[in-house]
């Protein structure tokens, strides 16, 4: 009889190998044997020796066992620079973070491409510092002729033969130049461009600014556009012109046109300023 009782009870505790409930991987023979529990059943199969399986487990805890591939030079390299760092040399699957070279490798468990792959940079790494110390021997500091020596004492400003000067505004040009016109991208408003189409936007614009510009000249309450020779002050635009009436879509105050009814817009609102109360009165007893 044993003087101490076992560690583990076989009993209460399923000895060794064997999966766990919950383990959803492939067990042999598995699906034909009842009667048991899953642990109970595992441990039968992966220790009865009627039952082909591999030699190792899944589940497997300890070290992985040595191979060719395990040993070698290569092992010896990643021990050699990562010394204090041991536990590294397994690359376990799962590992999230860069492995140099890894992408170069396929059809290799993860330990197997990880460790190729930190060879092989490795041996980069040797061969870039043997290059770089042997261009480094042979090369001598350059003469540097500096400072330089000036040419003359005064340089003259650079002068260019065609500067650049502002263009200015194009309402303001002429006709002819070949400036008037907005580029593509420009979101302001163009007078005269909304019903202009079928060409590019600086095209379109030119045709617009120079068909404004001939209103706008034969207009006589309007601004006298810059360019045009006369002796006399521009005429100050008024509100309420006298030879026409005013557009349908103004808004604004007209004297007199709330008492007006019987005619278009543009014929009640013409001249309003010019009409006094009698002669609107007279106007509309005539009309």
């Amino acid at each position: 009889m044993e003087e101490f009782p076992p560690k583990f009870s076989k009993v209460l505790v399923t000895p060794d190998p064997h999966y766990i409930p919950g383990y959803a991987g492939y067990c042999p023979q598995l699906k034909y044997h009842l009667g048991k529990t899953y642990g109970q059943l595992t441990a039968k199969l992966l220790s009865s020796p009627e039952v082909s399986r591999s030699r190792r487990l899944v589940l497997h805890t300890g070290r992985f066992p040595s191979t060719e591939t395990d040993t070698g030079p290569r092992d010896e390299i990643w021990r050699s620079h990562h010394g204090e760092r041991r536990n590294l040399e397994r690359m376990i699957p799962g590992y999230t973070g860069f492995v140099p070279k890894s992408q170069n490798y396929f059809s290799r468990t993860y330990a197997e491409t990880c460790r190729e792959a930190l060879s092989e940079f490795d041996r980069d790494q040797q061969r870039v510092r043997l290059a770089s110390c042997l261009s480094f021997y042979p090369l001598q500091p350059r003469r540097l002729s500096t400072p330089l020596t000036a040419i003359s004492k005064e340089p003259a400003p650079y002068k260019t033969m065609d500067p650049w000067k502002p263009k200015g505004s194009p309402y303001f040009m002429a006709d002819s130049s070949p400036h008037k016109y907005f580029i593509s991208g420009f979101t302001g408003y163009v007078p005269k461009s909304r019903f202009l189409i079928g060409t590019g936007y600086p095209i379109t614009t030119n045709k617009a600014l120079v068909q404004f510009g001939k209103e706008m000249r034969r207009d006589p309450t309007s601004l006298q556009l810059p360019g045009e020779e006369s002796g006399a002050l521009p005429p100050i635009p008024t509100v309420y012109p006298s030879h026409r009436g005013l557009l349908p879509s103004y808004t604004g105050h007209v004297p007199g046109y709330k008492f007006r009814y019987g005619q278009t817009f543009e014929k009640l609102t013409h001249n309003a300023l010019g009409l006094s109360g009698t002669q609107r009165k007279i106007e509309a007893r005539a009309q």
